[in-house]
Formats: C-alpha cells, structure tokens, sequence
C-alpha cells in the first residue's frame, strides 16, 4: 500500500474547477439505516437504506461576479447542485477515485471569515444528493 501526498485534491462544482482556491475537503460517505431486527434474533440487525453523503471544504476567498464566492453563494440551498471530487488532479484510476455528487445542497457557506494578518477564507458543507464512486 503506497503512502498518498495530499496537495493535489481536485474539487469541481459544476464544470467549475475551484481546486486552485481549495485548502481543504474532507468527504463523509455512507448509507442511513434501518432496524431489520425479527423475533429470536439475539442481537440488533440492520440494513442498509438511502445513502448519506457530507463535503466539506474550506476555500481561499476571492469576491467578484465569476469569483469563487459567487459560485458557491449561487448553489447555496439549491438542492441540485453536482461536486466531482479526487485526491489527485491525476486520471480516474483505483489509486485516484472519483466521487461524484448529484443533488446535493450546499447547505452552509461562511462567505466572510476574516483574521487580521490571515488569508481569507471561507467553508461550506454540502449534504444529502446521491454519491458514485468511480475507478476508470
């Protein structure tokens, strides 16, 4: 198993490519589940039902009509929103997966955080949607 050097996660919104503003992303996959317990059984059961998606991602800030504030202030609460994300700008392959997210919500955007003496930036999570991951 080789040891993977995070410095070049890809992160689209859309066909908008914001990895050059993007510091960090963390992406959460998963499925909700239900009880499928039945009498005699000794213990709980459970299966699987919706998948669960969250993303995170915290983003060097810029502000103008095509900048990438306005990108993510325009998918804020929209609930169809598509974020492509990898570990690498590198191809698809099983060393570099890609997660697809579709209908997804940007939920929360913090569009001003600012620090005297920092670089501005800002994070928004987005949720919900239907996730694929993909190796070619």
């Amino acid at each position: 198993m080789a040891i993977i050097y995070q410095g070049d996660a890809e992160l689209l919104i859309g066909a908008s490519n914001i990895s050059l503003n993007c510091n960090n992303i963390t992406i959460d996959v998963g499925f909700d589940t239900s009880d499928a317990t039945v009498m005699g059984d000794t213990g709980h059961r459970s299966v699987s039902t919706l998948q669960s998606v969250n993303v995170t991602a915290t983003v060097f800030l810029e502000y103008g009509s095509s900048s990438v504030e306005a990108l993510i202030y325009a998918e804020l609460g929209a609930g169809d929103t598509t974020l492509v994300i990898k570990p690498s700008s590198a191809a698809v392959g099983s060393g570099n997966p890609e997660y697809t997210i579709t209908n997804c919500m940007v939920a929360t955007f913090s569009p001003i955080a600012a620090t005297v003496g920092d670089l501005a930036t800002a994070t928004f999570t987005a949720t919900d949607g239907t996730w694929v991951r993909a190796t070619s």
